[in-house]
């Protein structure tokens, strides 16, 4: 992340995502389901362009509503998914970097970026795990911390983590709240 985006992301609470492939891997979902809708809207009118009749029944409202509903719903669950835990804490940045330091080893975190203020994270769990991978970005603002975990946006696209992403956060702020 660049220091402006660190800055953008304290500044709202909220993670930024850095490229539009990483804006594409976590709300393809959204993009998925909108294409549902196009398509179906695409094949009812190519069809009555061409002279037919469509009986407008809970099937066709079905292909075309449907997914406009569950893609509003799967954006806002996407979006609520970038948003940061915050820990007020007296730890300086050193002794917290040191604290997740020692999490990263018994968690089996990759360190990417570490440095004063930001800390990212990536793991890789086995294919039998339930997650691709999540990627864990901290901030550290002025005697608070910003956490969040979300699926890993370079690997395999994934709506589910199993509960991973809570579990990092948890692990965490519990370790600042054990530490402060």
């Amino acid at each position: 992340m660049t220091p402006e985006q660190i800055k953008k992301s304290i500044d709202t609470n909220q993670l930024q995502l850095t490229n539009n492939w990483d804006r594409f891997s976590h709300y393809g979902i959204v993009l998925f389901l909108i294409c549902i809708s196009v398509i179906s809207l695409y094949v009812s009118f190519s069809y009555i362009l061409k002279g037919g009749k469509i009986n407008i029944d809970n099937w066709t409202i079905g292909f075309f509503v449907e997914p406009l509903i569950f893609a509003f719903l799967f954006y806002r669950l996407q979006k609520k998914r970038l948003n940061f835990s915050s820990i007020d804490t007296n730890l300086s940045v050193d002794e917290i970097i040191k604290l997740l330091d020692n999490l990263s080893i018994e968690q089996k975190w990759s360190v990417e970026t570490k440095n004063s203020h930001i800390y990212f994270a990536k793991t890789n769990p086995s294919i039998w795990s339930g997650s691709w991978g999540e990627q864990i970005t901290i901030l550290f603002d002025k005697g608070r911390v910003l956490i969040n975990s979300i699926c890993d946006l370079e690997k395999r696209s994934s709506v589910v983590s199993m509960g991973r992403n809570r579990k990092n956060v948890a692990s965490i702020i519990d370790r600042i709240k054990v530490s402060s």
